[in-house]
């Protein structure tokens, strides 16, 4: 009797050692595709040891160069792992046994992958770090093209330690780079498919006046300040008054119904419930469209902003929160769009200058640090100048009566000077710096890592760290 035909079958892996069924009288041909490539660069505690957990999928340690279903390494190590094109589950970060991030494809965007097995699926660079005292980056000297697949990046890292200092920089350590040979190789005849652009387009100001763009970057300067501290420069009094204006904007209908009013708190025990504390308004509440009633308990909405949650902790609490939300909201927003205006013409300014050692006064890691304290402090002092003006209500409206004039001046007073004390802290302790060089260090990170896959796999990553300039 003759052989009867084997039947062609093509299986395709994502990770060498992936078992494959067989079926009897069949010729099966194995198609390793390529794999999403996976970087942890972690630098948060000297001496902890970091796990790497896949649920319901498996990963492969390059290191080991084994499929396993958990891998291990030490803060400040690169560890480099690789999973499948369509990994389910989640990649489950553990610091010394208690978990400490947790990762999955969705979180990334990265559901849907290209079928074709040529095809390189974009990698993952996860980086997180405290802040390192770092220099800005100078220019690359590289002149290749940067027609380059879009690189994923996902920065997760704790609040930075504002109060504490910096570590010392270590050079060392930052320009070390890890390399590791693939364990394999790819089928012959494997190539990469045609890569994406990616553009990166210089700001023209052409558009703008020059003499806006001057008056505003030089604004934030100490010559116009009018305070001893430099704080007050003419940018900051503007930012003030961005802010002041918010505030009548947000909250005018009230303003304008009780502007000529007076309340008090008072405490009436009920038989029932007990104790309660409430917000007595003068004047007729049928002529007012907003606050239509003349008394309302101290942790009702429509009497938050205007006494500052006065009465109770928890009225106290919920005035913090809503305070904080407000500087995110409506014409809070808009100031707080300003001030960030004003943060990056300042930050142009210095960063088009060019120091005696040709580099630049300002890279991007200053523009981050600087903004990212502005939104930090707006939602803190427009909680901390809730609990203040709650506090002075609380103290005086239990025994006279306060006109609400005088509850929106000092509201208005109170959260300048709350916003003067956090700058004043900034510029004591150099939180600013502080964020500034743990932005920097985490891009370093991340063009490190970049550095790494284009030096192991240049077929796959050439010119990735182009990605990342200054």
């Amino acid at each position: 009797m003759a052989d009867r035909p084997l039947i062609q079958h093509t299986v395709c892996i994502d990770l060498p050692g992936e078992p494959v069924e067989c079926w009897a009288e069949t010729d099966i041909t194995v198609l390793l595709r390529k794999h999403r490539d996976v970087i942890f660069d972690i630098q948060v505690k000297k001496g902890a040891t970091y796990t790497v957990e896949a649920t319901e999928d498996w990963i492969y340690d390059v290191v080991r160069k084994k499929r396993v279903k958990q891998g291990q390494f030490q803060d400040g190590q690169r560890y480099h792992i690789w999973i499948s094109r369509d990994f389910k589950g989640h990649l489950i970060l553990k610091q010394n046994g208690k978990v400490y991030q947790n990762y999955s494809m969705q979180m990334f965007g990265l559901t849907n992958t290209a079928a074709s097995p040529k095809a390189k699926p974009e990698p993952i660079i996860i980086a997180i770090g405290t802040n390192h005292a770092s220099h800005p980056p100078t220019a690359p000297t590289s002149s290749k093209s940067t027609n380059v697949s879009p690189l994923i990046t996902y920065p997760q890292a704790p609040t930075p330690e504002y109060l504490r200092l910096a570590p010392p920089f270590d050079p060392l350590r930052a320009d070390q780079l890890w390399s590791c040979p693939l364990p394999i190789k790819l089928a012959p005849g494997t190539t990469v498919e045609p890569t994406q652009e990616a553009h990166v387009f210089e700001v023209d100001k052409s558009s703008v006046p020059k003499e806006v763009v001057d008056a505003l970057a030089a604004g934030g300067s100490d010559e116009t300040a009018i305070d001893t501290n430099k704080i007050a420069t003419r940018n900051w009094l503007i930012g003030q008054l961005a802010g002041t204006t918010a505030f009548l904007n947000d909250n005018k209908q009230w303003i304008q119904e009780l502007w000529g009013e007076k309340f008090r708190l008072t405490k009436v025990v009920h038989k029932n419930v007990g104790e309660r504390l409430y917000v007595v308004f003068t004047g007729n509440p049928r002529l007012r469209k907003l606050v239509t009633a003349a008394r309302y308990g101290v942790k009702n909405e429509k009497v938050l902003t205007i006494a500052g949650g006065a009465g109770t902790a928890e009225s106290g609490a919920a005035a913090a929160w809503e305070g904080s939300k407000g500087a995110f909201k409506k014409a809070g927003l808009i100031a707080l769009i300003f001030t960030v205006t004003l943060d990056t013409a300042e930050w142009l300014h210095d960063y088009e200058e060019i120091g005696p050692d040709g580099k630049r006064k300002k890279d991007f890691a200053d523009l981050l640090g600087k903004i990212g304290i502005d939104l930090a402090k707006a939602g803190l002092s427009a909680a901390i100048a809730s609990v203040v003006v709650g506090a002075i209500v609380a103290g005086l409206a239990g025994t006279v009566a306060l006109p609400v004039a005088a509850i929106v001046v000092g509201t208005i007073v109170v959260a300048i000077a709350v916003g003067y004390g956090l700058d004043w802290v900034d510029k004591k302790t150099h939180a600013t710096e502080h964020v500034t060089s743990w932005f920097r260090s985490i891009g370093e990170s991340m063009k490190h890592a970049a550095e790494y896959l284009e030096k192991s796999m240049p077929k796959d990553y050439d010119t990735y760290p182009m990605m990342y300039m200054p």
